[in-house]
C-alpha cells in the first residue's frame, strides 16, 4: 500500500534544491524475534531439537526429569512451554528416523534419500550411506571431474537434509555441500559469502530460504543474499543445534540457551515510525528531554528503567525536536506538534535555567532525582581546571546543572531552533526562540567566539575563534569542522533574530579569516583510522541549516564542494555514502538536490532493529569479513558496513565499521535517530509512502 504525498503548509526558508521524483515505498518485511528461556516455562538445559507438528511447536531439551538419558519434550501453549507426551509430538519424519535407526544399528539424527533411492544418514556413530542392504561410512568423493571444487579432507559431516529438487545438502564443519547423490559435491562456503562455516544443521523453508545453524549463530540465504543472526537480539544462545520452519514463514531455533522464533511481518515505514514513537514515549522522555535509559533488568524494558542525564541531553533532544517538527510539517498531526513543543521547551530551558547568560547546560536534573550519569565529584574536562561539572542552578536552587558544554550541544541546538522555528513554532514561540538564540550567540560574540559558562572561562570544546582555529596548533585538527559550526550558528542567528551583528560577524569570518575555505578541510585526506564519526554527525547537523540559508551561489559552491567531498570521499578517505546511513543520505540529498542513494538509505531504515535494546553484537569472528589493517593502529574495523540488523543499535555518532559492541541489554536507545531521517526524507519528498 502506498500513501499519498501530503502537501506541507510549513516551508523551510532558504535555497531550494532541484525537485526530484520521490522514491515511492512499498511495504517491506520487518524481522522480529521472540526468545524463550526458563522464564517462559522451559526446563533448564540445552535445546537439542525443535519441530512443528500439526500446527504446534515442540522441542527436545537435554534436561531430564528423574530419568537419566531421557530428554524432556515440551510444547508451546500460548506464550508458555509445558511438558508434552512424546507419542503425540512425533512426526512422520521422526518415525522414519526411528525405523532407520533399527536398520543402521545406531540412532539416526538426520537423514535424506537421494534421487536413486539410497539413504544418507548422520548417526551417533557418524555419517553413513546406504549401499545395498548395508550402511557404509560416508566419505568425501575420491574422484573428481575437471573443475569440480575439492572438499577439505578433514570435513566433518554433522547433519543432512534434502531440497525439493532432490539434492542432498550436508551441514559440515567447513560449510555446506550440495550433492546429486553421486560424486558431485558443490560447496557453499565463505567464498560464496557464508557468514560462518561451522555448521550444525541445515533447513529449507517453504519459500526456498536456506537456514543454517552454526556453533556461533544462524544464517539465512535468500536469493543469493545472506543474513546473519547472532546474540540475544535474536536468540538466547548462540549454538544453534536445530532449526524448524513453519508453514506461516516463521523459523524456530533450538539453542544452547533456549528457543527462539524469528519471523517477518509486513509493514510500512510509517508503521515502524509509530513503533519508534512508542518506545521513545514509554521510557525516554524525561520532562521533554529525550535520551537513552538504563534497564533495571537487562534486555527487559518491562522490568523498569532509569533515565539517563547524559553529556548530550541537548543534542539528543534537539534531534527529537527536529524529527517531530518534520513529522508535523508532513502530517499536520497535532500530536507531533505537542511532542515537538514539549521538547523544544525543555531545550530552551537548558539555556534559561543554567543561570549564566546564553549558556546551554549539558543536562538538568532535580535534586534527589534518580538518573544515570550524575556524579557530584565529576570535574570539568578542561586541562588544569578542577571545578565540579555539576552545580546548583542560580535560577532554581532545586535544580542541578551539568556544565562544560561542548560544540556537540550547540550544533544540536542551532539545528533544532532553525527547524522548529520554521516548521512548527507559533508567533509566541518564535519570540522565545529568538531570545534564546540571541543570548547564546551573544555569549559567543562577547567571548571571542568561545562558549563561557559557570567557570567564567571557555569550556573544553566550545572553541570557535580564529585565534585558535587558524593560529593555535592544538586546534588545527578542529579547523574544518569548527569553522563550519560557527558559520552555521551565525547564519541561523541572523535568520531568526534579524540582528545585523550576526551577519557582520559571518561576513568578517569569511572575508578576513577564510572560514568558508576552512570548511574544505573537514575530513580531507583522513585515513579510515582517523575518522571521527561523532564529528561526521555534527558536520551534517550544521551543513543542513547553513546550506538551506546561504543563497549566494559562489559561497554555496564552496559549501557544496565541502559536503560533497565528505559524501564522495577521495583517494584516502572513504565517502560517508559507503555507510548507507539515511541521516547522511537524506541531508545530502535535501541540501544539494543530487542523488543520495535513497534506496540504500531506505533499506537501512527497514533493517534497523525493531528493538532499541543495546544487545551485544559480535562480527569479528565471522568468515565473510576481513579487517582493515594499518601499522601501529589498534582500532578494529572490518571491510564493509554490515546491515543494520547485524550491528549494534547506535545513533549517527557511532562507527558502523566496528564489528563488536553492546552492553548485553543493559540499556535502550530512544527512537529519534531513526525518526529524524525518515520524516526529513518525507518532508523533502525524497521518499513517498
Amino acid at each position: 500500500m502506498l500513501f499519498p504525498i501530503i502537501t506541507t503548509a510549513a516551508v523551510l526558508s532558504g535555497q531550494n534544491p532541484p525537485v526530484r521524483e520521490p522514491l515511492r515505498l512499498r511495504p517491506y518485511l520487518q524481522l522480529l524475534a521472540a526468545r524463550y528461556t526458563v522464564r517462559d516455562g522451559l526446563p533448564a538445559g540445552e535445546a537439542s531439537s525443535v519441530w512443528v507438528h500439526e500446527g504446534r511447536v515442540y522441542a527436545r531439551l537435554a534436561q531430564t526429569q528423574g530419568q537419566p538419558g531421557v530428554p524432556t519434550i515440551v510444547m508451546l501453549d500460548g506464550d508458555r512451554w509445558k511438558q508434552a507426551s512424546p507419542e503425540g509430538a512425533q512426526t512422520d519424519a521422526q518415525k522414519q528416523r526411528e525405523s532407520l535407526s533399527q536398520s543402521v544399528g545406531s540412532r539416526v539424527l538426520s537423514g535424506a534419500q537421494s534421487q536413486d533411492g539410497r539413504w544418507w544418514v548422520v548417526t551417533e556413530k557418524g555419517a553413513l550411506r546406504q549401499e545395498g542392504e548395508q550402511y557404509v561410512p560416508l566419505t568425501i568423493p575420491r574422484r573428481f571431474r575437471h573443475g569440480q571444487p575439492y572438499p577439505h579432507p578433514d570435513t566433518e559431516i554433522r547433519s543432512l537434509t534434502r531440497d525439493r529438487a532432490g539434492h542432498i545438502w550436508l551441514a559440515t564443519s567447513m560449510g555446506a555441500y550440495a550433492t546429486d547423490g553421486a560424486d558431485w559435491w558443490q560447496p557453499l562456503t565463505r567464498e560464496d559469502g557464508m557468514p560462518f562455516e561451522d555448521l550444525l544443521c541445515l533447513t529449507f523453508a517453504p519459500n526456498g530460504d536456506l537456514w543454517g545453524g552454526t556453533s556461533a549463530g544462524a544464517w539465512r540465504l535468500r536469493n543469493g543474499e545472506w543474513r546473519y543472526f547472532w546474540g540475544k537480539r535474536w536468540m538466547p544462545g548462540n549454538r544453534v543445534n536445530d532449526i524448524a520452519c513453519a508453514e506461516d514463514g516463521s523459523v524456530w531455533l533450538a539453542t544452547d540457551g533456549g528457543l527462539a522464533k524469528i519471523e517477518e511481518r509486513q509493514m510500512t515505514l510509517a508503521q515502524k515510525a509509530a513503533h519508534m514513537e512508542q518506545i521513545t514515549a514509554a521510557r525516554h522522555n524525561r520532562r521533554g528531554w529525550v535520551t537513552g535509559c538504563h534497564l533495571k533488568t537487562p534486555g527487559d524494558p518491562s522490568g523498569g528503567f532509569i533515565h539517563e542525564a547524559s553529556d548530550n541531553d541537548g543534542l539528543w533532544t534537539a534531534i527529537y525536536v527536529s524529527a517531530e517538527a518534520f513529522r508535523y510539517a508532513v502530517t499536520r498531526d497535532p500530536a507531533a506538534r505537542k511532542l515537538a513543543k514539549q521538547s523544544m521547551e525543555a531545550l530552551l530551558d537548558l539555556v534559561r535555567l543554567s543561570g549564566y547568560p546564553g549558556f546551554p547546560a549539558r543536562a538538568i536534573i532535580r535534586k534527589g532525582e534518580e538518573v544515570l550519569g550524575y556524579d557530584p565529584e565529576e570535574t570539568v574536562r578542561v586541562a588544569g581546571e578542577t571545578e565540579k561539572i555539576w552545580y546548583v542552578s542560580p535560577v532554581d536552587p532545586n535544580l542541578l546543572i551539568k556544565g562544560d558544554t561542548s560544540s556537540d550541544e550547540l550544533d544540536g541546538h542551532y539545528f533544532a531552533w532553525y527547524i522548529y522555528h520554521e516548521l512548527a513554532a507559533d508567533a509566541k514561540e518564535k519570540q522565545e526562540i529568538q531570545k534564546v538564540v540571541a543570548a547564546v550567540t551573544d555569549n559567543l560574540l562577547r567571548n571571542d567566539f568561545t562558549l563561557v559558562g559557570h567557570t567564567g572561562r571557555k569550556t573544553r570544546w566550545g572553541v570557535f575563534g580564529p585565534q585558535y582555529l587558524n593560529e593555535d596548533p592544538q586546534w588545527v585538527e578542529e579547523r574544518g569542522l569548527n569553522s563550519l559550526e560557527l558559520l552555521c550558528y551565525l547564519r541561523v542567528a541572523y535568520h531568526i533574530c534579524k540582528d545585523r551583528r550576526y551577519l557582520d560577524a559571518y561576513e568578517n569570518l569569511i572575508a578576513r579569516h577564510h572560514y568558508l575555505l576552512n570548511t574544505l578541510l573537514y575530513r580531507r585526506g583522513a585515513p579510515w583510522y582517523a575518522i571521527n564519526h561523532s564529528d561526521d554527525e555534527l558536520a551534517y547537523l550544521v551543513y543542513y541549516p547553513l546550506l538551506m540559508l546561504e543563497t549566494d551561489p559562489h559561497r554555496r559552491a564552496i559549501l557544496r564542494q565541502s559536503i560533497g567531498s565528505t559524501w564522495n570521499g577521495g583517494p584516502v578517505t572513504a565517502g560517508i555514502r559507503e555507510e548507507k546511513a539515511p541521516f547522511y543520505s537524506f541531508i545530502y540529498g535535501a541540501v544539494t538536490g543530487e542523488p543520495c542513494r535513497a534506496e540504500e538509505a531506505v533499506q537501512t531504515l527497514q533493517e534497523w532493529p525493531w528493538e532499541q535494546i543495546n544487545w551485544t553484537v559480535q562480527n569479528s569472528h565471522r568468515h565473510d569479513v576481513t579487517f582493515r589493517v594499518a601499522r601501529g593502529v589498534r582500532r578494529t574495523e572490518i571491510d564493509r558496513v554490515l546491515p543494520a540488523s547485524e550491528r549494534r543499535v547506535m545513533r549517527w555518532n557511532g562507527n558502523p565499521w566496528v564489528p563488536d559492541h553492546g552492553d548485553n541489554g543493559q540499556s535502550e536507545e530512544d527512537g529519534a535517530a531513526w525518526l529524524l531521517p525518515y520524516w526529513m526524507a518525507r518532508y523533502h519528498k525524497l521518499i513517498a509512502e
